[in-house]
């Protein structure tokens, strides 16, 4: 792994000066998903910096999504980190990192393949109802029981050129963060609509509650700076499982 320039230049702040080599390095794969980030005592040593600067740039990293906290006290580069850079240079904004689930109940289940997209998908993809589009589905078990369903739908052009999309295993950064790492397809606007609703036959079955049952349901859309859907997700939650979000409002 590459350390990267350890000169620092007045008059920026010195941990941001910090902040910035360290956003350089996750953005160019140095810091990947995952990796341990150096503690304060070897940013003390490599920049010349004192313990509360090294705090300081932790801090940093952690409130903009970027870095968390482990069970064993280290310090990890972030699940979607580097989408979240990807979205901050486009200018949007997505919900901060949760650290990796330290309870050994959750498990996440994936299945995963071409299917002819339904009329509604192939509206919100803007592609012909009979194309095949990639469809792939994550299902959030605790202890065993689901509380999420997840359907994502890509469009064969973006599917093709990120082939893990296509398998059957968990994404550690997530689809979006993976698009940007393996295709340098990157979201420029994210579109979003939450109701709560009564479950499909599908969705009741995949969460194992009875038909008609209310949920939480989520579309999301990921467009291209060109408007070009990259990727279209439908969400739902069964009662009772809080699904926090943190928003950076800018203006006023």
């Amino acid at each position: 792994m590459s350390h990267g320039t350890t000169e620092l230049q007045r008059p920026v702040p010195l941990y941001m000066q910090v902040v910035q080599q360290l956003r350089a390095q996750i953005a160019a794969g140095e810091l990947a998903e995952g990796d341990r980030l150096p503690s304060q005592r070897e940013m003390m040593n490599r920049w010349h910096i004192s313990m509360q600067t090294a705090s300081k740039v932790i801090g940093a990293l952690k409130t903009e999504g970027l870095a968390v906290a482990t069970v064993g006290r280290d310090t990890v580069i972030a699940p979607g980190a580097v989408a979240r850079l990807a979205a901050a240079a486009a200018s949007i904004t997505l919900p901060p990192a949760k650290p990796p689930a330290d309870d050994a109940g959750i498990e996440v289940k994936v299945s995963a393949g071409k299917a002819t997209a339904p009329q509604r998908v192939a509206d919100a993809l803007g592609t012909p109802p009979s194309r095949r589009v990639l469809r792939r589905e994550e299902t959030t078990l605790a202890d065993g029981s689901p509380v999420t369903v997840a359907v994502s739908w890509f469009p064969a052009a973006v599917a093709d050129r990120a082939p893990k999309l296509a398998a059957s295993e968990p994404i550690p950064a997530g689809a979006t963060a993976y698009l940007a790492q393996a295709a340098g397809i990157r979201p420029a606007r994210g579109e979003e609509d939450t109701a709560a609703t009564e479950a499909d036959q599908d969705t009741a079955a995949a969460l194992g509650v009875a038909p008609e049952s209310l949920i939480l349901a989520t579309r999301t859309r990921y467009r291209a700076a060109d408007g070009q859907v990259l990727q279209y997700t439908e969400t739902a939650t069964i009662p009772g499982r809080w699904q926090p979000r943190s928003y950076t409002i800018s203006g006023g």
